[in-house]
This record gives structure tokens, sequence and C-alpha cells, in this order.
């Protein structure tokens, strides 16, 4: 008795694709316009963005208070900011 001789199934696949190579998709690359710059809101005109990283605790903290005194803390930060010019001889302009 003889055994079939084992049929190699990848060499087999490979072998009936050989030649039916499918065209590669084309790739239309977009370009993204770019668009002029949103108008800034009328509350942000004339203003400019001031920042700071502080303590995780801090944050916290003025968000409480913020709350605690039904104020933003863009409202506290302007009464700090102008304190501190006070305290320096400033004219408080927040």
């Amino acid at each position: 008795m003889t055994t079939p001789k084992p049929v190699n199934k990848l060499k087999a696949a490979l072998e009936g694709m050989a030649g039916t190579v499918a065209p590669l998709p084309t790739v239309t690359p977009t370009v993204e316009s770019k668009s002029p710059m949103q108008p800034r809101p009328p509350s942000r005109r004339g203003k400019r963005n001031v920042s700071a990283y502080i303590d995780a605790t801090a944050a916290k903290q003025l968000r409480l208070l913020a709350v605690e005194l039904d104020r933003s803390t863009q409202s506290l930060l302007e009464e700090a900011l102008n304190d501190l010019f006070r305290k320096h001889g400033k004219s408080a302009l927040a």
C-alpha cells in the first residue's frame, strides 16, 4: 500500500495566485483647505490668553471657591490679578 504524497497547501495556493495580481487601489490625496481663522467671539476681542500650570489641589480649590461664591474662575482670577497689580503699585486693569 502506498501513501499519497503530502500536498503543501500554501505552495499550491501561491502557485494558483501566480499571474493574477489584483490592481492596487488608487489613493487620491485629500488637500485640506486652509480656511481663514474663525473670528473671535465678541467677549474675547481685545483680550489675550494667559495660562499657568498650578498644583491640582490649588486648581480644585479655585473651582470650589468659584462654586461657593457663585462666580466664574475667570472673575476670581481677574480679582486676584487686580490685587497683585495694586500690591505692586500698578493700576487695576483686569
